[in-house]
């Protein structure tokens, strides 16, 4: 999704910690990634996503004032 999207190096950070401090706890995981994110005031906008079984996605355009 990085290469898809063109994002920088360091901006999945936040989900590459969570998945190595917890492991992958399926539809849970965005949350707590959010959590995490939610300690940095430098982003603005943001594009949440969780892969489930089979074919399903979610998608979820967030910011931030």
């Amino acid at each position: 999704m990085r290469e898809a999207l063109d994002l920088e190096n360091d901006a999945l950070d936040d989900a590459r910690a969570v998945l190595r401090d917890y492991g992958n706890m399926s539809s849970a995981t965005v949350l707590f990634v959010l959590q995490r994110a939610l300690r940095d005031d430098a982003w603005r906008r943001a594009l949440m996503m969780a892969m489930g079984p089979g074919f399903t996605a979610g998608f979820l355009m967030i910011g931030r004032g």
